[in-house]
């Protein structure tokens, strides 16, 4: 019910205590008949937050931001919406509510997300551009943040290739940041989507886009950074994807190149998996849409250590430390060869660190 959720919002109400609410209470529809009732008293909000949102109740005031966003060709979808999309719902802490412009029918698709360094080089656009193109014609929709550098590269190949792309903002839809990606910005808004958990008019602040960037990784299948430094924020995007069991790709770099240094910290100490072609992210995902009818399965060839390990997730969902136990193997090789076993898409990675087998 956005209705709620947009009471809640209006009134500043955290998402940790909208999440506690709807845990508690169950149903959306039950917290917006309750808060309506002359004299109910939600215990967990304050005495100040329920006198705010009688406040706004008699005011009419969701009533007028929900007329205000429809001028603005913006709609908002609540956590409990058909179209709110299944996998950003399985995070952690998703967002209750979400602001979109746009195709709306790209929530239902499934994306990559495409990030990475704000300053690039020449070699991490041109590689951004050679995988985005591929991912394209893959049918997936390409996921980024709208920032300069590789987010923008990756937005642009996806539209010019005649692919979909989504934007999430971190800032409201009726603010443009950076401002140099207005044109960018109206072009995603007329072919793709934007999307923002904040309200239209709402400037970002700094930790704006560390939150938005667990929204990216909630709403991708796994997450490719083909450039970053040890300190992009786009690492922010891999520790939510790696938290919630999402894939993560990455290029190998210059080992003297700073805006390089990120993705190969995670390749030297195996977080992430180490691409070099495009197909190493596509094979990945063999039940996806695009997988040719006639094509043929390869022939899994695997060493005894893999096979070990195999034997011991295929009984069920299996801990790192449970794997170790049982084979024996240190910990160095174990994280490689779990690593390999993942891009080959015979494992997928769990939240808390968990393995499952991929019949």
């Amino acid at each position: 019910m956005k209705q709620l959720f947009i009471l809640l919002t209006l009134a500043k109400i955290s998402l940790k205590k909208q999440l506690e609410m709807l845990e508690v209470f169950e149903s959306s529809e039950f917290i917006w008949n309750e808060l309506n009732k002359e004299n109910y008293y939600c215990d967990i909000l304050s005495a100040e937050e329920n006198l705010k949102i009688k406040e706004l109740l008699n005011s009419n005031a969701v009533d007028i931001h929900l007329k205000g966003i429809e001028k603005l060709n913006i709609k908002a979808i609540s956590i409990d919406d058909e179209e709110y999309p299944k996998l950003l719902k399985e995070i952690y802490d998703p967002p209750t509510l979400l602001y979109c412009k746009g195709d709306l029918s790209l929530l239902k698709t499934d994306c990559i997300a495409v990030v990475g360094a704000r300053v690039c080089t020449r070699y991490g656009a041109e590689q951004t551009t050679r995988f985005t193109k591929e991912l394209v014609k893959a049918n997936f929709c390409i996921v980024s943040g709208l920032a300069e550098g590789i987010d923008g590269h990756a937005h642009r190949t996806a539209l010019e290739n005649g692919g979909k792309t989504i934007a999430v903002m971190a800032g409201g839809l009726n603010t443009v940041y950076p401002a140099i990606h207005t044109e960018l910005f109206n072009q995603i808004a007329e072919n793709g989507l934007l999307i923002s958990e904040n309200m239209p008019n709402y400037k970002p602040k700094g930790f704006n886009f560390v939150q938005r960037n667990r929204i990216i990784a909630g709403l991708s299948l796994g997450v490719f950074v083909p450039e970053a430094s040890s300190k992009s924020g786009s690492l922010h995007t891999v520790n939510f994807a790696n938290d919630n069991g999402r894939n993560i790709f990455v290029l190998p770099g210059q080992v003297d190149s700073r805006t390089s240094s990120g993705t190969n910290h995670l390749i030297k100490h195996l977080q992430a998996s180490c691409v070099i072609e495009p197909n190493d992210i596509i094979s990945q995902y063999e039940g996806h849409k695009y997988i040719k009818e006639n094509e043929k399965k390869k022939v899994v060839q695997l060493n005894m250590y893999e096979q070990l390990i195999l034997s011991c997730i295929n009984l069920q969902d299996t801990h790192f430390d449970e794997i170790a136990k049982k084979t024996q193997i240190e910990t160095k090789s174990l994280n490689s060869l779990l690593t390999t076993l993942t891009i080959r898409g015979l494992i997928k990675k769990l939240p808390g660190n968990y393995y499952r087998s991929i019949n």
